[in-house]
């Protein structure tokens, strides 16, 4: 339960930095000054308060049957018994697709006005391995059973990834 509270903290955190970023860039666009990325801090401000709006309520029990409902309409449409190639290769897609954007976000850094790039990376490395584990490849679930304090690792090197880039780009 402790590392629920700590993750929902620390996503909530970074949305709060996001906003406050998006609200000093709107704030120096009317000053005349670069801020052109204020729509795009926004968006991943509202990207971290709602995933920390799911983590609470998974963490309270909120989500419970979810999956079985959704499993539910995969079996009716006939995809639940030739799931395992498209999980492996979502998978593996999603898994690329983090890489790329936070290679991009880290060729980007230097550059003062487009930071949010590497920001981008650290969000969607936790979106990325959210949705992974709500694929639910059974390689993934055995890794995140043996290894449960990964989850509370990704999301706080992504909250605190997001938070100082947000904290450099005021």
């Amino acid at each position: 339960m402790s590392d629920d509270v700590l993750r929902v903290a620390a996503l909530t955190i970074a949305c709060l930095f996001g906003l406050w970023t998006a609200v000093a860039c709107r704030r120096a666009q009317h000053h005349g000054l670069p801020g052109s990325d204020a729509l795009i801090w926004a968006g991943l401000s509202v990207a971290f308060f709602l995933l920390s709006l799911m983590k609470a309520a998974r963490g309270l029990g909120l989500l419970r049957g979810f999956g079985g409902f959704l499993r539910d309409i995969f079996k009716q449409r006939g995809w639940y018994e030739d799931r395992r190639s498209l999980q492996i290769a979502a998978s593996i897609a999603i898994a690329v697709v983090v890489i790329a954007l936070i290679v991009w976000g880290l060729l980007w850094a230097w550059h003062y006005i487009k930071r949010y790039r590497l920001a981008i990376g650290f969000t969607a490395l936790t979106l990325g391995f959210a949705i992974i584990r709500f694929i639910s490849l059974h390689e993934v679930d055995a890794w995140n059973a043996n290894a449960p304090w990964a989850r509370t690792a990704i999301d706080l090197v992504a909250a605190a990834g997001v938070s100082v880039v947000a904290s450099a780009r005021l």
